[in-house]
């Protein structure tokens, strides 16, 4: 009998090699021969399926049907092991350390501010592209678009909150509307969900529900980046959250270290935490001298290691930057340094700024800093790789540049360029970035890797240009 299912299988094989010269209704008469016996097999083909029937009444013919696929439970298992792995770079790292971090498995929230299929004739999934904003502000405002490639199959929406795990594979640049080149960190997804989700904890490090830092982060000693780095957490590690300074951004801990709340997954709620104001900072991190050198951003997630704030006021017009003899310069002074030579050419003060007719708000107000430079290298390369220009206040505080009122600033300003934008050797260049500050922030300065402050003045004297 085994021999005659045998039979009967590359019979229906065979059929079904042929079934697109079959009408819409047909049978066909199959002979098989099993241990010198010929059974006749009456195979009946129709728009439903196929049906098989035989003359011998001591041969049973099954139900004919499709076989389900099979789920790859090794490749789930893989794909949950995969997203569990992943962690969230703060993008202002991503972006300016993108070579860095090229291969990671991340994990991104956001929403989706557009959606393409990708353009390939001959592919039977030619998959989409999306760009996705993953840093939300107030009113549900977002920015900070990444570049998202997307093999999938199912279909999202614009406006849609999604979550993208996938791989960092460098930076996409492409031609904006105003011919001007755009460049955004991707990501190659390998799983994007609808909705905010968590990654799959792998173990038992966690209860369900519990408290857990969802990127790698430093730990300080104190409710701010000003404090001291006193220790690290890793993505998924289970927190122990015993109280919350009185803003409710910073948690501490069961051994008093300090974590920023926007890195925890699942916290509680802030009316169920004591307030704890943490120690006084130190007089370095209040104020430094004229000479002192500010240390490069951190690289973890936190994405804001403390400074050595410079004087409100220098104490002396700073001279120039020829000179060496002064680390504060003033609006205007040249910078010659690691490359390049640059200088702070203009600052605007904005509640929106605009591309076209989109707006993009400011929770505070933005600080657009706008910088000439030129590329005195013999290689190709980028003005944020070897200058990292940041925005410090006075007490220390650092503020990351946001990537979209950024692009926005750029188009709004006469489409200059941005902080990634590639620079040949002697070419000159207008970059524009835009920093989202508190209303009442005093006195800011220009940092850099150079060693290099610019004083930028009071922001909250600044008037606005807003109409």
């Amino acid at each position: 009998m085994s021999r005659f299912l045998t039979a009967l299988i590359t019979a229906l094989l065979l059929l079904a090699a042929t079934q697109s010269t079959a009408h819409a209704v047909d049978d066909y008469l199959v002979p098989i021969t099993v241990g010198g016996k010929t059974y006749t097999l009456t195979v009946t083909i129709e728009s439903g399926g196929i049906a098989v029937s035989t003359d011998a009444k001591t041969v049973t013919i099954g139900k004919v049907m499709a076989v389900p696929p099979l789920v790859d439970l090794a490749a789930q298992q893989d794909l949950e092991a995969r997203k569990a792995a992943a962690v969230t770079i703060a993008y202002a790292d991503l972006f300016r350390h993108n070579e860095d971090h090229i291969g990671k498995t991340v994990r991104y929230a956001g929403k989706v501010v557009e959606v393409q299929e990708n353009v390939c004739i001959l592919c039977e999934n030619p998959g989409y592209h999306l760009r996705v904003e993953v840093t939300k502000g107030s009113y549900d405002l977002w920015g900070d678009p990444i570049w998202v490639e997307y093999m999938g199959t199912e279909r999202f929406l614009e406006d849609d909150i999604v979550t993208v795990w996938g791989v960092v594979d460098g930076l996409k640049k492409y031609i904006a509307v105003l011919s001007n080149q755009i460049t955004l960190p991707q990501i190659t997804a390998f799983e994007v969900q609808l909705g905010e989700i968590a990654n799959p904890q792998p173990g038992a490090a966690a209860a369900p529900g519990a408290p857990i830092a969802n990127r790698d982060a430093n730990l300080r000693g104190g409710p701010g980046t000003g404090y001291v780095v006193v220790g690290g957490v890793d993505a998924g590690d289970a927190l122990t959250i015993v109280a919350r300074n009185s803003a409710g951004d910073w948690f501490q801990l069961a051994d008093e270290a300090w974590l920023a709340a926007f890195l925890v997954d699942n916290a509680p709620a802030i009316v169920d935490l004591p307030v704890v104001e943490g120690p006084a900072l130190p007089a370095a991190s209040l104020a430094a001298t004229v000479t002192a050198t500010p240390q490069a951003q951190s690289t973890t997630a936190e994405s804001t290691t403390a400074e050595p704030a410079a004087p409100a006021e220098p104490a002396a017009q700073p001279e120039t930057a020829a000179t060496g003899s002064s680390s504060i310069l003033a609006v205007g002074q040249e910078i010659e340094a690691n490359g390049w030579r640059f200088k702070v050419s203009e600052l605007h003060k904005r509640k929106a700024v605009y591309f076209y007719s989109d707006a993009h708000v400011a929770m505070g107000h933005f600080l657009v800093v706008i910088i000439d430079a030129t590329n005195l290298q013999s290689g190709t390369d980028y003005f944020d790789r070897n200058i990292d220009p940041w925005v410090t206040d006075a007490a220390g505080k650092v503020y990351s540049t946001s990537g979209t009122a950024s692009g926005y600033a750029g188009w709004q300003y006469g489409g200059i360029s941005s902080l990634f934008t590639n620079v040949d050797p002697g070419d000159f260049v207008r970059i524009a970035f835009a920093v989202d500050l508190p209303d009442d922030t005093g006195n800011v300065l220009l940092s850099t890797d150079v060693g290099k402050w610019v004083a930028l003045g009071n922001f909250a004297a600044m008037p606005t240009e807003d109409n």
